[in-house]
């Protein structure tokens, strides 16, 4: 069992910016394919720190960081190969997570993908102008929007699935299917984890008492 669709563009959205850090250190002169060899390295050396355990050593990176470079080299080379596919990473990804959510406004996708609205409405505008996105005023209120994929975006998710599938497979070249499955229970259990967090009040603060 491999990664499920829904998990990978999850995992493609953990960070908003990318680290300039191994950016700057390497080499302008290099070929893409070395750029893309040279990412490739990088995640299957991601993906053995997070299976193995080795990531704790006292000079290893750390846990957060190994997340943020899998995030940021899946998401280029998401791009690299969707580069002819005429929509931009932020616009594939409010197709992927409106397919997920039908119906929904535009002020709660915002919130989903945690950007502001005003960026979202703009992308919304030109996949609107491409046919892909029709906007229906909510029936309880007029002022707001209702978010719904058009048929023409039915085959774009299937671009957009194929394209993840390639961009899975390279990440996970030569990765055992058992440390696969063994890291997406992994991170399933981490995000589960500081979803609770995330819920819960932070010790030795006061909660704010808004009324």
């Amino acid at each position: 069992m491999g990664f499920s669709f829904a998990a990978f563009v999850n995992i493609l959205s953990i960070t908003k910016t990318g680290s300039p850090a191994l950016q700057n250190c390497r080499p302008s002169q290099m070929r893409d394919e070395e750029l893309a060899a040279l990412e490739r390295y990088d995640i299957k050396l991601i993906i053995s720190k997070l299976t193995n355990g080795t990531a704790v050593e006292s000079n290893a990176p750390t846990l957060g960081f190994l997340l943020h470079e899998v995030a940021r080299l899946l998401r280029r080379r998401f791009e690299q190969n969707a580069r002819d596919s005429g929509l931009t990473r932020s616009q594939w990804q409010v197709l992927a997570y409106l397919a997920n959510n039908e119906g929904i406004n535009q002020s709660g996708l915002a919130d989903l993908l945690e950007i502001e609205p005003i960026t979202l409405g703009r992308i919304i505008d030109k996949l609107q102008a491409r046919g892909l996105i029709e906007r229906h005023p909510d029936p309880s209120d007029r002022r707001v929007w209702l978010l719904h994929l058009t048929s023409a975006a039915r085959p774009k998710l299937s671009q957009l699935r194929r394209l993840g599938e390639i961009t899975r497979a390279e990440a996970l070249a030569d990765v055992p299917e058992a440390d696969t499955e063994r890291l997406l229970k992994t991170l399933q259990t981490l995000k589960a984890n500081l979803t609770d967090a995330c819920d819960s009040p932070v010790a030795g603060q006061k909660r704010v008492n808004h009324g």
